[in-house]
């Protein structure tokens, strides 16, 4: 019994002097602003009449381009940023915080998409884990984490190998017209490239972000709705297909001068190999390509001529 006695005064001395369960001055009072705005907020209800988001974005990498399904993949940094005046307070009267972070799936947030998606699902999806920093004037910044993106791109590749593209990133509120939501590009950063990775086989010769206007896709409101869209300007580098493809075709050529030189024999036999070797080319290089009828290849011409240079060549 002494014993026990000994110890719970033995633990309340404990409890004492390490103030278990208390909280620091100042976690304790960002702990009360937290639960003050949150306690009556509604994420369903937009901020204000008409929400103006700010969006810029980061560049990380253009992971792949595939002329032949028409899409491009690409990693980037997201933000947007707007106000909510339901998330203001005074900083002089909650121990002067300025910023709190507040996990996102809590907040009313744009349902911006992708316009041009190429997947099953265009919306820019927030995880669990995902935060927006709060400033005490009610200005939400929220950046998520690096996306995939693949979009649809229409490519036109008749002077390949020394074909320029031009490739864009369309976001845009699926539901929100011009009258609840109103997208806004950010001026003094408009797209950051700082940490671009250059793709191997195309060169980023510049980017932009413009707004347009698009028809409003609710059929109770006639308003239009704004469109982001991001614009990269790309180069292909073609000294990959100048070795494998174009050189290695010009010499074949060369080669058929040669067969003016051999008996009748070797020369027939020679003009059918180099015309085997003009096909086999024509053929893999049509494969990197939607089927097309709108314009003629110039590196499809020039297997071509080649083929009929091998010919003429062989009668």
């Amino acid at each position: 019994m002494i014993k026990s006695l000994a110890f719970l005064i033995l633990l309340n001395y404990l409890f004492y002097l390490c103030d278990c369960g208390t909280l620091p001055t100042s976690q304790a009072t960002e702990q009360t602003l937290i639960t003050g705005l949150l306690s009556t907020y509604n994420k369903i209800i937009r901020p204000n009449t008409t929400v103006s988001v700010d969006i810029t974005a980061a560049l990380q990498q253009i992971v792949a381009i595939d002329e032949k399904q028409q899409t491009m993949t690409t990693s980037l940094f997201i933000s947007q940023t707007w106000v909510d005046s339901r998330l203001s307070w005074t900083p002089s009267s909650n121990g002067n915080i300025d910023v709190v972070m507040l996990p996102v799936t809590s907040l009313w947030i744009p349902d911006t998409m992708i316009l041009n998606s190429a997947d099953s699902s265009g919306y820019l999806t927030v995880s669990t884990y995902s935060l927006a920093s709060v400033e005490s004037s009610g200005q939400v910044y929220m950046i998520l984490p690096a996306l995939t993106v693949k979009t649809r791109c229409n490519f036109n590749v008749q002077y390949f190998p020394f074909d320029k593209q031009v490739c864009s990133i369309s976001l845009t509120s699926w539901s929100q017209g011009s009258s609840r939501l109103v997208y806004t590009e950010n001026s003094t950063a408009v797209i950051d490239i700082s940490g671009y990775t250059e793709h191997p086989l195309w060169k980023l010769n510049g980017t932009d972000m413009i707004v347009v206007r698009s028809e409003d896709r609710s059929p109770f409101e006639d308003s239009f709705v704004d469109v982001i869209t991001i614009q990269l300007y790309l180069q292909r580098k073609p000294l990959y297909f100048i070795m494998n493809g174009i050189f290695a075709c010009w010499i074949l050529n060369c080669v058929t001068l040669l067969s003016y030189t051999l008996p009748f024999g070797s020369q027939i036999g020679l003009c059918m190999t180099c015309f085997m070797t003009y096909s086999v080319y024509s053929l893999n290089f049509s494969n990197l390509f939607p089927q097309q009828s709108q314009y003629l290849m110039m590196i499809t011409l020039y297997f071509l001529l080649s083929i009929c240079w091998t010919l003429i060549s062989m009668i």
